[in-house]
């Protein structure tokens, strides 16, 4: 008996008539079995169980908030951890530029010497020969509005006892102009009278909106003539 009931209620198929909403009429016959069903009332009602329990048991997510608050902690002590250690790499790098800017002195003051001595090897080998020499000559950018200039002339043999003369820096513009540097306020040239030998240095003002990489040394006698020409490539980087 309680099979055919079953039978009877869940399996054995039912007619559900579809009316027309307009006219009223019957509109499609349709047979369904309750059986289809069931899956759907349980997932209803477990969904409304679930609900029903977080309800019931609104601070059932508490028990998760010590574990959040651990957490968090942590994550902040990592950063601090990790903002302690980029500070002491910081510090450990800027000790370490200071030691090599240190080093980097201490070797120059140490080159000096021997540069010295090197120098006045170059002169006293200059001496032995005839004429006005030009040696250790060079020339660098400062910035974009001059130019160092660093020449150390030397005259060889004993005879005149006193030689002088003047020394010009030319540069070529991109239309092969060219242009005078101006190490005198007054000539241009940058007078000398030596015996042994003499060190020009100086700064020579750049008014152009072009940087030359080459400058052209020029030594002349008190007369004007050339005596000797020299061509210097332009150390550093106008900025």
């Amino acid at each position: 008996m309680i099979r055919q009931r079953l039978y009877h209620i869940f399996i054995k198929p039912r007619q559900l008539i579809l009316l027309d909403a307009q006219s009223g009429k019957p509109a499609r016959n349709l047979k369904v079995r309750l059986i289809y069903f069931i899956p759907v009332f349980l997932l209803i009602a477990g969904s409304f169980t679930f609900l029903g329990m977080q309800f019931d048991h609104p601070d059932g997510n508490k028990s998760l908030l010590p574990q959040y608050l651990q957490l968090q902690r942590q994550h902040e002590q990592l950063q601090q951890r990790l903002a302690e250690a980029n500070a002491n790499n910081e510090l450990k790098d800027q000790q370490l530029e200071t030691l090599q800017q240190e080093m980097t002195a201490e070797l120059q003051r140490a080159s000096e010497p021997s540069q010295r001595l090197r120098m006045l090897e170059n002169i006293l080998q200059a001496r032995k020969a005839t004429g006005v020499q030009l040696l250790d000559a060079s020339v660098t950018w400062i910035g974009n509005s001059s130019i160092r200039y660093n020449f150390t002339l030397v005259k060889g043999g004993s005879y005149p006892r006193w030689v002088s003369g003047s020394v010009a820096l030319v540069a070529q513009s991109p239309a092969g102009e060219k242009v005078t540097l101006q190490l005198n306020k007054q000539l241009g040239r940058l007078p000398f009278r030596i015996e042994t030998h003499t060190f020009l240095r100086g700064l020579a003002p750049w008014d152009y909106d072009w940087f030359p990489e080459k400058l052209q040394a020029t030594v002349f006698n008190h007369q004007g003539k050339e005596l000797l020409q020299m061509e210097l490539s332009i150390q550093g980087v106008p900025k």
